[in-house]
């Protein structure tokens, strides 16, 4: 068992090692990572830009959809979000599938699953009714998990380093190409990994916890696929399709419904899939039903005094060293959870 745990974590960091150091390099000839998808801070500059982006859909009145409808508007702002932001959205499936698999992030979590799926292998145990339940506690966990983080970290009403991530993605037009960068998936994948190879170690039950942290990296994949694909294009079947309507709800109606993703009746659950026609009377009639919005007049009006009261005294750029209490926290919630759980039932 020792040995199974230390191939999949030793397959991970070697394939993962070379392209974090090689990540740097690559600025110097792309396009930079998109806020709040590939990165994790807003370069110094770029608030103007996401200031205009809200200014244009309040003087529009309409969704901002493209870079394309940017330009027309705001010529100057749509060329600096393009030296960092992807726009080249794909248009078709097989173009959609080139474009995310050669991302980092994607062959990551490729690898990932399947070395826990070896390493589930390499125990030498056979399958048996705890790894079904095992599959099915987690992919429950992940639906529900996506809903809990999207509602309650990542559009808090106190603003913190991932809400603010979050709302950049937001104010982007929404076709754009979105992936999470390497860095968050490896550093959320390694704590889910330790949590659940050290709870099953402790617990007797290796075997059934390298099956939930081959099902959780598998639900993580699904879900970066799926949130890659609702901001294309790309034909898709009807859930799929289905799945993109309800997420654009979420970006272009109100941010406060539509909450989430992978199995979008899971807001019948929490109570935010709304009657749309109603919310969309709401938001076309000026009632300020989005989160982020009332969020923002709260954060402007702080702004203003603050500036009022130093003028001259510029924040510290925060970086991700800042934040990290914040992404354990984030890590903490998934995990920890469901790791009890397993244990406890035996799994």
């Amino acid at each position: 068992m020792h040995r199974a745990v230390l191939m999949v974590l030793g397959s991970v960091a070697a394939w993962t090692q070379p392209r974090l150091r090689a990540a740097p390099r690559a600025v110097a000839v792309k396009a930079e990572p998109s806020p709040g998808t590939c990165s994790l801070a807003s370069p110094p500059g770029f608030e103007a830009c996401y200031e205009t982006l809200r200014a244009v859909r309040e003087d529009t009145q309409r969704p901002l959809l493209t870079l394309q409808q940017l330009e027309r508007l705001a010529p100057v702002e749509a060329k600096a979000l393009a030296k960092r932001v992807d726009f080249d959205v794909p248009t078709t499936p097989l173009g959609a599938a080139r474009k995310f698999f050669a991302h980092p992030t994607a062959q990551f979590i490729v690898m990932a699953f399947l070395a826990s799926s070896y390493g589930r292998r390499a125990t030498g145990a056979a399958a048996a009714a705890s790894d079904v339940t095992a599959i099915l506690a987690t992919a429950t966990f992940w639906i529900i998990q996506e809903h809990v983080i999207h509602d309650k970290l990542l559009h808090s009403d106190e603003a913190w380093f991932g809400s603010d991530v979050h709302r950049w993605h937001h104010e982007l037009p929404y076709y754009h190409v979105s992936l999470d960068g390497l860095g968050l998936a490896t550093a959320w994948f390694g704590v889910v990994a330790g949590f659940l190879v050290g709870a099953g170690a402790l617990g007797s039950c290796l075997p059934q916890c390298l099956t939930s942290l081959a099902t959780y990296t598998l639900c993580g994949g699904i879900y970066e696929a799926a949130h890659y694909l609702a901001h294309t294009r790309v034909p898709l079947p009807t859930y799929l399709r289905d799945m993109r309507q309800h997420h654009a709800n979420h970006h272009m109606v109100d941010d406060g419904y539509w909450l989430a993703f992978t199995v979008p009746a899971v807001d019948e659950l929490f109570g935010t899939r709304p009657d749309f026609a109603a919310v969309n009377r709401a938001r076309r009639g000026g009632a300020p039903v989005s989160r982020t919005a009332r969020r923002d007049v709260r954060r402007r009006e702080l702004v203003r005094l603050r500036s009022a009261a130093a003028e001259t005294e510029r924040p510290e750029a925060r970086t991700l060293r800042d934040e990290v209490p914040g992404l354990l926290k984030m890590a903490r919630l998934p995990t920890a959870p469901m790791g009890v759980g397993l244990v406890l039932t035996g799994a």
